[in-house]
């Protein structure tokens, strides 16, 4: 990916994403899942933002997870999209059925009260790819990199292995994760230990 612009390397990996079959998807998304559960950031949580994946875009599948959340009383917050002011807002979720998709195929909830961010344990972010060092890549928007500036608790990104490269172009104001769980493995960030 050398030499590549972040736009162009999105796109690549948009497109290899894309191209898991269905089975795959599921069995990875799976096995990443239970990684995630196994961390003990994941286990001493019991306030978590997680982010409601889009499947159609093999985004790894969290909705047993968020399923498996409510059922074991932990809080789960949401985010919802603002396009206008380029934000996130962020909503308690009481149940996966108050969820319905937007005009943009997103899952969101109906309603919701707004959540007081600094109450957070543990920030679970979706990615297109990630490297070595914990950077992740996105969809180019720039929303969550405006959302964890200012957050303290810890951030796992959850991704495929193959969505992996050994760097990818960093600006000021990207910040890395604290660790991104692949279906094999797990990068724990140097820069935030």
């Amino acid at each position: 990916m050398e030499g590549k612009s972040k736009e162009e390397i999105r796109k690549q990996l948009r497109a290899k994403r894309n191209q898991i079959p269905e089975t795959d998807f599921i069995r990875k998304s799976q096995l990443i899942i239970k990684l995630l559960q196994q961390q003990e950031e994941y286990l001493a949580a019991e306030k978590i933002h997680c982010y409601v994946s889009m499947n159609g875009r093999r985004e790894v599948n969290t909705h047993p997870l968020i399923k498996e959340m409510i059922a074991n009383n932990k809080q789960v917050v949401v985010p919802v999209t603002n396009f206008q002011e380029q934000s996130l807002e962020h909503c308690k979720l009481e149940s996966f059925d108050d969820l319905e998709l937007n005009k943009w195929g997103v899952l969101e909830p109906r309603e919701g009260e707004q959540y007081n961010l600094a109450a957070l344990d543990l920030i679970i972010v979706p990615m297109v790819g990630g490297d070595e060092h914990a950077q992740r890549i996105g969809y180019g928007g720039g929303f969550y990199d405006r959302f964890l500036q200012d957050l303290k608790c810890p951030t796992i990104g959850l991704c495929f292995e193959q969505n992996m490269v050994s760097e990818l172009p960093t600006e000021s104001f990207d910040i890395p994760l604290d660790k991104i769980i692949t279906e094999s493995r797990i990068i724990i960030s140097q820069q935030k230990k």
